[in-house]
């Protein structure tokens, strides 16, 4: 008995429990798509990604030395959160913690979001790890700058950036709360250090013409501002938390600071709220967005709630009943059959399968926002997919790899939600329409470039569009089964209009690897309403399916 008693014992004990409940939570439930997409990123390991640094990646290629199938892909997302829970309970500096143990477990549960990370992988998954440790070495060399904690620091700040590009704001919230350390060499130091261990990552963004951050502060489509944004913002904050939101944010704002580091830690949670709070006014927020701020809340709330018994005593209360919530909503996830609602893991099981049927299993190339559902459906089939990408949806990871190549003269079936062609299957609310293709030949990475900035039309009238094409493969090609496509967008990348372009027979000759073409593209200029800045661009359109990003934008001024 007196074994139990023992903290220690405690500590390992809850923490063996929730290891135990991440482990067999990873087992039993369905990958969501996100983490298949993620699952593809691993099969060819880089130093960055399309959409996010490569760190999750990383996650995934160390699971699958130790498993296959779902735990291939969270294994070591179970480890990450256990070595995360260690660290949080050594950031926290309270004389009677030893006696709390419970609490902070409770503290943990209390907390929804963070327990979603526990098991599924997502670029969220290290950055959580690397904040709590970013959080410790910083304490740490307040205390005592030695070089063992300026390297930690130093390492902790790659690390964030590696999982997450927003794991800037981490650095530049405690930074604010404390500008006496650009005096100090030691953190210079650290974050040169930091700096030296990203720069691999910056180089892949500098030799692929930087994608991610192209595509995040250029290419993103921004929104107009909409009040339900800001308004869903807020709400997130209540949900990452969850019922116990109230008296965790109470307790947390409540606690005075004592030193630097726990004014560091009220300012990473303001500074987070706000930032994506100004966010709301051109994109939709979401809830994993500010995930960062719960490791502050947790450290400051758990020494509010040891020194009062009434809050602590309605922790309890609310804290057991997210408990019984998050149980529940647990054994839903890993079990479709008794589960209300149907949820994203379970959908996998079922369209997948249905069209792996329907399509006797050949190759499958997706279209539209579906990068998604050729990871899903590549992870639970083995076939092999590819994720087309289109001007109507987004670009991917699948631009930048070879996925094209590996479908070429292959017998497909093209699948989406916007051509037209026989139901192949239904997902979830939505359907999936197919087309089949024979020796399906694609080149959906040649430019076409329009030299000018500006194009000026008038409804009705016929339009002349010089451009460049340049065929970027090797191998020469031909214009057999591929149209070109005239495409109009607003501001926010929202497609208003697609004409066909007319191109001179002589111009459409089979064009040899490498080279480039001057061509001549005429249309009939569209009736256009857009209220905002529009563009024009130039996409190739295969198979009579749907046109994609081959060309850049230019700015459309009307004419009357």
């Amino acid at each position: 008995m007196k074994l139990k008693q023992n903290p220690k014992y405690q500590f390992f004990f809850f923490t063996v429990i929730f290891f135990l409940i991440n482990f067999f939570q990873s087992k039993y439930t369905a990958l969501f798509e996100d983490e298949a997409y993620y699952w593809v990123w691993a099969q060819n390991m880089a130093f960055g990604y399309f959409d996010h640094p490569p760190l999750v990646a990383l996650w995934v290629k160390i699971s699958s030395y130790f498993f296959d199938n779902e735990l291939g892909v969270r294994f070591f997302s179970v480890i990450s959160f256990t070595i995360m829970l260690v660290i949080i309970w050594k950031i926290i500096d309270v004389k009677e913690k030893q006696n709390y143990v419970w609490l902070f477990f409770l503290l943990i549960v209390s907390t929804a979001f963070l327990n979603v990370f526990g098991f599924i992988t997502t670029p969220d998954t290290p950055l959580l790890l690397f904040v709590a440790l970013f959080l410790y070495y910083y304490k740490k060399f307040l205390q005592n700058n030695n070089w063992v904690y300026t390297l930690g620091l130093g390492f902790a700040m790659a690390g964030m950036l590696y999982s997450k590009y927003h794991g800037v704001l981490v650095i530049f919230f405690v930074i604010l709360t404390n500008l006496s350390l650009l005096k100090n060499k030691k953190f210079w130091i650290a974050g040169l250090f930091g700096f030296l261990l990203f720069l691999p990552h910056l180089h892949w963004q500098y030799i692929n013409d930087f994608p991610s951050f192209r595509y995040h502060l250029i290419e993103r489509g921004k929104e107009p501002y909409k009040f339900g944004n800001t308004l869903m913002h807020f709400v997130n904050q209540i949900a990452i938390v969850g019922i116990t939101f109230p008296l965790i944010y109470y307790a947390f704002f409540k606690e005075k600071v004592k030193d630097l580091f726990e004014r560091s830690l009220k300012y990473i949670v303001i500074g987070f709220i706000l930032f994506f709070f100004i966010s709301t006014y051109k994109s939709r927020p979401q809830a994993q967005w500010t995930i960062a701020i719960l490791i502050p809340l947790i450290v400051l709330s758990f020494r509010y709630f040891i020194k009062h018994q009434k809050a602590r005593k309605w922790l309890v209360i609310l804290g057991s009943v997210q408990f019984f919530i998050l149980l529940v909503a647990r054994i839903f996830l890993a079990n479709e059959n008794i589960s209300p609602i149907e949820l994203e893991p379970h959908k996998a099981k079922s369209w997948v399968k249905e069209l792996k049927k329907n399509t006797n299993g050949k190759p499958i190339v997706f279209m539209n926002y579906s990068y998604r559902n050729a990871a899903i459906y590549n992870f639970y089939t083995g076939i092999k997919t590819h994720s087309h990408s289109i001007v109507k949806g987004r670009k991917s990871q699948y631009d930048l790899e070879n996925f094209e190549k590996n479908m070429q003269n292959e017998d497909i079936v093209a699948i989406s939600n916007l051509i037209d062609g026989p139901l192949y299957t239904l997902k979830g609310n939505g359907k999936l329409y197919g087309t089949e293709i024979i020796d399906y030949t694609t080149f959906q990475k040649v430019i076409c470039t329009i030299p000018i900035k500006e194009i000026q039309i008038t409804p009705g009238k016929d339009i002349f569009v010089d451009f460049e094409f340049n065929n970027t493969y090797s191998k020469n090609i031909s214009f057999k089964n591929v149209s070109f496509k005239g495409v109009f967008q607003e501001k926010r990348n929202k497609v208003l209009y697609e004409v066909p372009l007319q191109i001179d027979e002589l111009e459409l000759t089979p064009l040899k690897g490498k080279g480039t073409r001057k061509m001549t593209a005429k249309f009939i200029a569209p009736e256009i309403n857009g209220n905002e800045e529009i563009t024009f661009r130039i996409g190739l359109q295969f198979y009579d399916l749907l046109a994609g990003f081959q060309g850049n934008k230019i700015t459309v001024k009307l004419k009357k």
